[in-house]
């Protein structure tokens, strides 16, 4: 007898805690207020495209140019820059620093690099 009570006892115990858990994640306002927005953004300039990685619809980076290249390579396709932007993004996110290698621009198999060594 005293055995089913007990689990009766943790049955309820445990339905309330994961409620009530449930209830916190959902309506927790501090940490939903405090999320930002985080979107790369293409825009166009002369003889090519850029991307804005904007936070909070602020400008964080702007980059006109295809990063880790030497000289002055732009993006010929709006789409190499949004893939670029987002694999900047990416890092961001996971606290990494944001710049790309020669070796991962590469890696990203842009068609604006097609003609570059």
């Amino acid at each position: 007898m005293k055995t089913s009570r007990y689990r009766i006892l943790l049955i309820v115990s445990l339905s309330v805690m994961t409620v009530t858990g449930l209830y916190t994640v959902m309506h927790d306002t501090t940490r939903g207020n405090d999320l930002l927005k985080v979107e790369v953004v293409s825009f166009r300039i002369p003889g090519g495209w850029g991307y804005e990685i904007k936070v909070d619809h602020k400008t964080y980076i702007r980059q006109e140019t295809i990063p880790a290249l030497t000289g002055d390579h732009k993006f010929l396709l709006e789409q190499d820059a949004l893939k670029t932007g987002n694999a900047v993004m990416k890092k961001l996110l996971n606290g990494e620093n944001p710049s790309l290698s020669y070796e991962e621009i590469m890696a990203l198999g842009l068609h604006s690099t097609v003609f570059i060594p």
